[in-house]
Formats: C-alpha cells, structure tokens, sequence
C-alpha cells in the first residue's frame, strides 16, 4: 500500500509541477464550474424549467444519483480513510481555487462529472466525446491545481462511472416492471 501512495504522490507532483498559461486557462474555468457541482445543478435547473419530459426526468435521476454518491457514499469514505488535500499536506504543491478544508479522498468533482457523463450520454449519444472530453479534463484539472491526489481522483470517478451505470440500470429495470404491468 505504501508503495501505491508514493506513486500516487509522485504523479501528483509531475502533473502539478506541469504548469502552461494556456492550459490554466483551459482547467481553470472547467474546475471551477465544479465547484459544488455547479455546473450540474445549474443544467439540471435548466432541464427542468424548458426540458421535456424525458428531459425533465434526466435532470431529476442525475440530481439524485449525485446526492446518493455524495452523501451516501464519497462522504464516509473521506471520514473513513481522511486524506488531508495536497496543498495542504505537501511542500511545493501549487494550488489553485477555491481552498477546500475537508478531506482529499475522494474526489467529489470526478464523481459528479462521470454520473452526470454516463446519464447524459445515455440520452444523447452525439454528446458522448464532449461529455467524456470535458470529464477527462475536470479530472486532471484537480491534481493539476493540487487539491485532489491522482487516486482521489481515480476512485471518484469510478464511483461516478459506477452510480452512472447502477442508476441506467436501476431506470431501465423500472421502465421494463412498468411496461410490463400495462400488457
């Protein structure tokens, strides 16, 4: 186990050592529409005032897996294995947004984008390389800016991709159980 931690410490330290002015301008606003899951609430809220409702129910299922990920899940696991965030517990980390004091481990944003990734893409597919670009670069924005190490940021979005799958399958069970009640 030590030795995966030292390896996830060094690769947070080359990515975070790797800084452009281009690419701070790209990860920047990517990570920071993060925040709290803004960006989501905020398509979501959209969804639901002039989608459709097909739309309107996309919004409901993807707000809800993400509180149930949140909450349920990534919140006991950082008070179960509490990691302190990288610019907080390493020398020479550079940090950029908003300072979070909680726990590193595991990475809220990753999980947000990958539920939120797979539910959408699931109902538009032409999104799919968008979606998965921009969740790529939410994911590396976060070791990038020194608040998440690279495996918070692993474990976040296989939860993410995990509660984005589970919540299809659960929706696609329900529709199936409705279906066939109506025969």
């Amino acid at each position: 186990m030590q030795e995966i931690l030292q390896c996830d410490k060094s690769l947070l330290y080359w990515i975070n050592s790797h800084h452009y002015p281009a690419l701070d301008a790209l990860l920047y606003p990517i990570s920071l529409v993060g925040e709290l899951g803004i960006i989501w609430f905020a398509i979501c809220l959209v969804m639901l005032i002039l989608g459709r409702p097909g739309q309107r129910k996309a919004a409901v299922i993807i707000l809800i897996a993400m509180v149930v990920v949140d909450r349920a899940i990534g919140s006991p696991l950082g008070h179960w294995f509490y990691r302190e965030r990288p610019y907080l517990a390493l020398e020479g980390i550079r940090q950029m947004g908003h300072e979070w004091p909680g726990s590193s481990f595991p990475s809220g944003h990753a999980s947000n984008v990958w539920v939120a990734t797979i539910i959408l893409r699931n109902r538009w597919p032409k999104l799919t390389m968008p979606l998965v670009a921009f969740a790529i670069l939410t994911c590396y924005s976060r070791p990038y800016f020194g608040m998440h190490y690279p495996l918070d940021v692993i474990i976040g979005a296989v939860l993410g991709l995990a509660a984005g799958y589970a919540t299809l399958a659960i929706e696609s069970y329900w529709k199936h159980k409705s279906e066939s009640r109506q025969k």
